[in-house]
């Protein structure tokens, strides 16, 4: 919670760094956005919101569009809710992101953004463990968790409403491509050991998200 906290403080103090009313030699403007926001959808058949944190700069802007280039992180491991209170499931990806903005700083505006980025998570549910997982840990063995490296590709659209100077409310939808290569983390007679199986098949998923949050922005 401590790195979410100085995270969050980074992120709206970013705007505070940039002045929109400058217009560099190469013909960028020096602006900057940061958010806060909370996601809703499916991580593994399970229903999840995660906290989402995004930063970025501006390239260019011509007229009432503005081409920004950031980078997002989502899950912090601990910044999760599954509805049901459920917590055998945890995760964290970050990466670049490339943002549109369209009327970035009129009364209401729309924004599309492209995400890739990579991370890991960890599943600690005995019935989902791999059948090879299960067979390689009998005697004097436990299976303490499954870690997933994580390949995320996201896709997100946004409506932002200004409620105030340098402040906007979003609220959007979109999708999430998740590959994850799954190996686990053993203890056998004391000792952690962790282990990769050729016979277990990376998983995949493809789901819809939605969206909502509070965005600081100088655009």
């Amino acid at each position: 919670m401590q790195r979410v906290l100085l995270c969050l403080a980074l992120l709206f103090a970013s705007p505070l760094f940039a002045n929109s009313k400058t217009l560099l030699v190469n013909g960028v403007y020096a602006a900057t956005y940061g958010d806060i926001g909370m996601d809703k959808g499916d991580w593994r058949d399970n229903n999840y919101s995660a906290i989402r944190l995004k930063a970025g700069i501006q390239l260019v802007r011509v007229d009432f569009v503005s081409l920004t280039i950031g980078f997002q992180k989502v899950g912090f491991y601990t910044g999760l809710s599954k509805w049901d209170g459920d917590q055998s499931l945890a995760w964290d990806y970050r990466g670049p992101v490339a943002e549109v903005h369209f009327f970035p700083d009129a009364p209401i505006g729309f924004s599309a953004a492209y995400f890739t980025g990579s991370g890991y998570s960890f599943m600690n549910s005995a019935d989902r463990y791999s059948a090879a997982a299960k067979a390689a840990c009998t005697t004097n063995c436990t299976i303490e968790t499954e870690r997933s490296h994580l390949k995320v590709d996201e896709f997100t659209a946004y409506v932002t409403v200004k409620i105030a100077s340098g402040l906007q409310l979003f609220a959007g939808a979109g999708t999430r491509h998740v590959k994850g290569d799954p190996e686990y983390d053993f203890r056998r007679s004391s000792v952690n050991v962790r282990e990769k199986f050729a016979d277990t098949p990376s998983w995949k998923e493809d789901h819809g998200l939605l969206l909502v949050g509070l965005r600081g922005t100088t655009l």
